[in-house]
């Protein structure tokens, strides 16, 4: 974990060209000032008459400099190499400072340009220096955004606080025995008809034991964990759907009821229980996408629910019904651990999760799905858009399955299954959509979501493909 760096400042060495490549590093400098970098460029500082050694040489080695940007292209690897110019003197001053010191921070090769046939010109002291790249257009937003991090102090890839041990090592399941028989029976050779009447009843019993269930506990933590047998019923009943001819349909429906219930109640154990139903939505979204259930996940995520969401009427909603905020719940799990997590509610999931279901990064990678859909789907036309409270618990952005998901979208197959997923009639009505959206994000209309106290954002379909390169790939 890097130290946080309150005003970076930095050198930024590269080698004069074309008026055009100037202009370039210009731009470059001038975007890292708007975003709080204090910068030393030479054609800002260095005035005719200055002695270009002592600056390059004072740039270079001040102590105030927290970073040296060396941006790298074709020119600059050449005259490095044969130390010619002014490349060539500061290549003598940095690579003295790169090779004595083992475990050197402050010099950062950037890739600025590349060669004709598309490769990476690296002068041969920088071989072993891990760069950022802002030679491609379609991923420069991305490595800048990451290259600030850096120079902030802050890593791309933060390694997480050591959380607390999940409860599954030791944990023998609540799940009843009957429920486990019932799972059984739901895989066997009985007919569709009476599988379905079957879950039916399971899913009804369910459904009138959770909002029967009455307040047992004070602590608000313990008393939010009580209803986690209920909540891996309802999880091995999912699981079950895929037996059950249109059996997401059932799921649905089980849910739609179930808020619908616990809305009409008032007392305090109100809020949990709208919590779980929020949890159990995110199971849902993400074992459907593990599952590749596109039908049960264009069902689910267009359907308009009746859930009572305004003075208890059955007011026509779309899923974001489903989401709850529970400012009392947070508080508690963060004043349990000692911590200042961003969603005390979260944590509580993670350490809890079901993973007969799907792991940490599936989890959160459906929170994240839900809200990338909530900006496309028609249905979902509220103000606001589902905000995905688990997404800092999602693998890495270049790596993880949503990002991993997202990138998918080149190809033409994967493009048509999201687009189905979502609602669209056809792709070019989707593309249409998508490239409103992205438009809204360039012209500021719309804002990336994040917690207040955390630099990274919860990422979307629009951070790995642009609409131009929607569908390009077989």
């Amino acid at each position: 974990m890097k130290n946080r760096i309150e005003h970076p400042k930095v050198f930024i060495s590269y080698a004069w060209g074309s008026r055009e490549h100037d202009e370039k590093v210009i731009a470059l400098a001038t975007n890292l000032k708007g975003d709080g970098v204090e910068v030393v460029l030479d054609k800002w500082q260095l005035k005719e008459g200055n002695d270009t050694f002592k600056f390059m040489e004072k740039s270079v080695l001040d102590e105030s400099i927290t970073n040296v940007l060396i941006l790298i292209d074709p020119i600059y690897a050449r005259k490095a190499n044969e130390r010619a110019g002014g490349v060539g003197t500061e290549t003598q001053i940095i690579s003295s400072e790169v090779y004595n010191k083992v475990e050197q921070t402050k010099f950062i090769p950037i890739v600025f340009e590349r060669d004709d046939k598309g490769d990476i010109c690296k002068p041969q002291y920088l071989k072993g220096l891990l760069h950022f790249d802002l030679s491609m257009p379609d991923t420069y937003d991305v490595e800048y955004q990451r290259m600030v991090r850096s120079l902030y102090g802050i890593d791309t890839y933060r390694e997480p606080e050591v959380g607390r041990p999940p409860t599954w090592l030791d944990e023998v399941s609540q799940v009843s025995y009957k429920s486990r028989v019932t799972s059984d029976f739901f895989r066997g050779n009985v007919s569709d008809g009476t599988k379905k009447r079957k879950f039916e009843e399971n899913l009804q019993e369910l459904k009138c034991q959770v909002i029967e269930l009455e307040e047992t506990n004070d602590e608000v933590i313990n008393c939010y964990l009580e209803m986690k047998p209920y909540r891996d019923e309802f999880l091995l009943l999912l699981k079950s759907s895929e037996y059950i001819p249109e059996g997401y349909k059932q799921i649905a429906l089980f849910l739609e009821e179930l808020m619908f219930g616990i809305r009409k109640q008032y007392n305090n154990y109100t809020n949990l229980k709208k919590t779980l139903v929020h949890e159990c939505f995110i199971y849902v979204i993400a074992y459907y996408l593990k599952q590749k259930s596109y039908d049960a996940l264009r069902y689910i995520l267009n359907k308009t629910y009746f859930t009572g969401a305004s003075n208890f009427n059955q007011d026509a909603d779309s899923y974001n019904c489903f989401y709850e905020h529970n400012d009392i719940l947070d508080s508690a799990v963060c004043k349990r651990d000692g911590k200042q997590y961003y969603c005390g509610t979260a944590a509580l999931w993670i350490e809890n999760l079901n993973i007969e279901i799907c792991n940490k990064d599936e989890f959160a990678s459906g929170d994240l799905f839900c809200h990338s859909a909530s900006y496309l789907i028609k249905n979902y036309d509220n103000d606001w858009v589902w905000f995905p409270i688990t997404y800092v618990y999602s693998g890495d952005s270049y790596q993880g399955l949503f990002g991993t998901y997202s990138k998918k979208l080149l190809a033409k197959e994967h493009l048509e299954n999201l687009s189905s997923i979502l609602g669209f009639v056809n792709i070019d009505d989707f593309k249409k959509e998508y490239q409103i959206v992205e438009e809204k994000f360039k012209n500021g209309d719309l804002k990336e979501y994040r917690y207040s106290s955390a630099f990274e954002t919860a990422v979307t379909f629009w951070n790995y493909t642009k609409s131009k390169d929607l569908g390009l790939k077989n």
